[in-house]
């Protein structure tokens, strides 16, 4: 039985050293011989009066007895060639594992637990959701990686209590490489900017969330498309948290290897209502060939970078001068009066609406603008 378990002995060190890297030299090789000799002397050499150990005894009945310890060391055969069949599940693969939850889904909603959550302004919160990915990705991960690398992306988020959903443009999503061990996933977090308006269902449901609570969430969903170099420059006006899908797809363009340039003209009330306003300087002085900040305020500035006014008819003439219509594009962002006033206001659902307001009045197309 040790003439044949010592050659599957052999095989399975021989599996593990090539899984590991290890190479074996000629003494190592020597050693391993010297372990097994024993082994093999003791039931491979017989003298010609021995009986041969495959050549079981006959007992009184006339049949063949097996050696003592035969089943013993099939139980260990089955016992060891199932613990490495364990262990290769363990480590190659996450059938072993509890299964992973909320993961992003773009055909479902799943509930997401807020980990985070720290106030802007003083009617406007950051959300910060836990995302988990398994610790190999599989088809849904892969989905999720080939939508958010087009563009800008959004999230639909659920109001559970009364059925209803509003879409939501994270401003920032990272998932760690360190891998849990124990539960078999990789953890990250994805941030929700959130303004707190009146009458506004969704966002009066996020805002009356507190640590701990779930929130059902759909996606990613690609909003805008992006193609490196597709534009020669792309002029964006925003307002409030309408600077939410203007700071992604900033972060994504700069993080490209790309020429398009970016202009951003945004507007506040004042300078304490400016959102991520040091991630973006920071991200201007990283990129100060390909990105342009014009900072707008209602209120008297407070400092030599803030510009007292808003977004109207002579803010952004003098903003969009030397606007190509055939390689630039003008994306808009904002509370409704402002999209009503820029741009004209986009519907609910796919449909960009008529293009109206400041930008067509300067000459602008409706394929020159795009409307979040």
């Amino acid at each position: 039985m040790l003439n044949r378990l010592v050659p599957r002995v052999g095989s399975a060190v021989g599996v593990v050293r090539q899984k590991l890297g290890i190479k074996c030299n000629s003494t190592g090789a020597k050693s391993w011989r010297m372990l097994c000799a024993p082994a093999r002397l003791k039931y491979s050499t017989s003298s010609k009066n021995d009986a041969k150990p495959e050549q079981y005894a006959e007992d009184s009945s006339g049949k063949k007895e097996r050696p003592p310890g035969t089943y013993m060391i099939w139980a260990m055969e089955v016992i060891g060639a199932s613990a490495a069949f364990l262990y290769y599940l363990h480590l190659y693969t996450d059938l072993l594992k509890p299964k992973v939850e909320e993961r992003l889904n773009p055909d479902k909603y799943t509930p997401f637990t807020l980990v985070e959550r720290e106030q802007l302004t003083k009617d406007t919160d950051r959300f910060r959701f836990r995302i988990n990915r398994p610790r190999f990705d599989d088809d849904l991960e892969k989905t999720v990686d080939e939508i958010i690398a087009q563009g800008a992306w959004a999230l639909d988020v659920k109001d559970h209590l009364v059925q209803t959903y509003r879409t939501y443009t994270p401003v920032d999503y990272f998932v760690s490489s360190t891998v849990d061990e124990e539960r078999g996933l990789r953890e990250g977090y994805c941030d929700l900017v959130v303004k707190r308006y009146p009458n506004g269902s969704l966002s009066r449901f996020l805002h009356g969330t507190r640590v701990g609570d779930t929130v059902e969430m759909r996606g990613p969903i690609l909003t805008w498309p992006f193609e490196p170099n597709k534009y020669r420059r792309i002029y964006m006006i925003a307002g409030g948290t309408g600077i939410a899908p203007m700071f992604q797809l900033i972060d994504h363009v700069m993080g490209q290897d790309s020429k398009t340039q970016i202009s951003l003209l945004y507007g506040s009330q004042s300078e304490s209502d400016i959102i991520y306003r040091r991630q973006l300087d920071d991200l201007a002085k990283q990129h100060s060939d390909r990105l342009a900040l014009t900072y707008l305020v209602d209120q008297e500035p407070a400092s030599k970078d803030t510009q007292l006014g808003r977004p109207d008819a002579n803010s952004i003439s003098r903003f969009v001068e030397g606007f190509d219509k055939s390689r630039d594009v003008v994306l808009v962002c904002g509370p409704d009066p402002m999209m009503a006033a820029v741009s004209g206001i986009r519907p609910i659902g796919p449909y960009q609406g008529p293009l109206s307001g400041v930008l067509r009045d300067l000459g602008f197309l409706p394929n020159n603008v795009f409307k979040f």
